[in-house]
Parts: structure tokens; C-alpha cells; sequence
């Protein structure tokens, strides 16, 4: 895979690190408060939250994530093509995604802002509550929609829609700061993106062997 062209063709993904450290000095302050002022508040908005967080912890959550990789990749294998490869590309995807935020995280060791508002990093850690960059949950759900989203391009929306209601939920739990977030869906995103191009590539070289041995054939039924 051609790395220089994968960062052209993906310069979002670029501009979003470019911008986290904006975060960690002001933004996540910023977001804190105000999420604060809507929890302590009795309006719409506050009930809308509260409403849909069960639903969005189910949703999230990593045992609902790899049980419907695994429905799609099972179900897939014996009615549809597409859910198979989608549902065996989701389940490294899982993998992939989780393992490199578990690394990342007990590396970076951020406190959760449960522990403290300030943007402190202790570096290489185990110790709860310091296991804040990035959000595991957001690079899921992204990772997953960037998949998802190759596979059934019609519902693309939806899945990015589901994908950052739920980064937000994690940042409106006081889970994560709102950088977690977005670097979550940075991590998800490339891992997705990353897995779908390997996937292509090696469609692609399996085709071109292929297309030898059919012409050949072809001759072959000529004479």
C-alpha cells in the first residue's frame, strides 16, 4: 500500500490531529463546562441525553460491536458475499482498533476527567482512571462505520450519524475529554481505512491471477 498516497487521499484525517492539541489547552475546558451547565439544567436538551444513553451503551459496547461481526461474517458465508467480507473485515477491525488503543492508552496514561479537569498526562501507566487517549469506545464505533460504510455506501449517514452520537455520549459521561473523542475516531478511521485498502489490494491480486487461468481456459475451449 502507497502510504504517501493514502495521507493525500485522506487529508481530513491529517487536519483532525493537526487540531487536537487546541483541544488539550482549551477546547476540552470549554466542553466540560458546558456540559455541565446542561446537566444541571432541566431543559430538552439535558432529556434527550439522558434518554438515549442507555441505548447508546448497548450499542457500544464491545460485546454488541464483535457479536454483530461475527452475525454478519457467519450469516454472510451462506446467503451473501458482501455481509461475509463485511463481517470478516469488522472482526479484525475489532481487533485491530482495540488493540491500538489499549496500547496507546496505558502509554499516554491521561487522567479521565473523573480524576481531574486539567490536562494531565503521566505517561506509561496501569493505573485506573489514567486510561483517558483515546476513547476505545469512539475508535470503535468508527472503525466500524468506515467499514460499514464501504460495504452498504447507501447507509452511510446513518452509521456516522450512530458513530458520533456515540463519541459524544462517552465525552457527555465525563468518560473522556472531547480530545479522547476525536482521537478515537481519528484511530477508528485510519485502522478502517487501513484494513479496507489491504482488503482491496489483495481482492486485486487475486483477480489478476485469476484472469490468466480464464483466459486459457477460454482458448483452450476454442480449439
Amino acid at each position: 500500500m502507497n502510504y504517501m498516497q493514502f495521507l493525500k487521499e485522506n487529508k481530513n484525517l491529517f487536519y483532525i490531529a493537526i487540531i487536537l492539541p487546541l483541544f488539550f489547552l482549551y477546547l476540552d475546558n470549554v466542553f466540560i463546562v458546558w456540559m455541565r451547565d446542561i446537566q444541571g439544567s432541566t431543559t430538552m436538551i439535558h432529556f434527550l441525553l439522558e434518554s438515549v444513553d442507555p441505548l447508546i451503551n448497548i450499542i457500544s459496547h464491545g460485546v454488541t460491536l464483535i457479536i454483530i461481526a461475527c452475525i454478519l461474517y457467519v450469516a454472510g458465508k451462506f446467503f451473501n458475499k458482501r455481509l461475509h467480507e463485511a463481517g470478516k473485515t469488522l472482526c479484525i477491525g475489532f481487533l485491530t482498533a482495540g488493540i491500538v488503543t489499549q496500547i496507546l492508552k496505558h502509554l499516554i496514561g491521561r487522567a479521565r476527567p473523573r480524576v481531574t479537569e486539567e490536562p494531565l498526562f503521566i505517561g506509561p501507566t496501569l493505573k485506573s482512571g489514567y486510561d483517558s487517549f483515546p476513547s476505545g469506545h469512539t475508535a470503535m464505533a468508527f472503525c466500524f462505520t468506515c467499514i460499514l460504510s464501504a460495504y452498504f455506501p447507501r447507509y452511510r449517514s446513518m452509521f456516522y450519524i450512530i458513530a458520533v452520537i456515540i463519541g459524544f455520549e462517552r465525552a457527555e459521561d465525563f468518560s473522556h475529554f472531547f480530545s479522547d473523542v476525536l482521537a478515537g475516531a481519528l484511530v477508528g478511521l485510519i485502522a478502517g481505512k487501513i484494513l479496507l485498502k489491504i482488503f482491496q489490494a489483495r481482492q486485486s491480486t487475486v483477480n489478476s491471477e485469476l484472469i490468466p487461468f480464464l483466459h486459457t481456459n477460454a482458448r483452450f475451449n476454442k480449439k
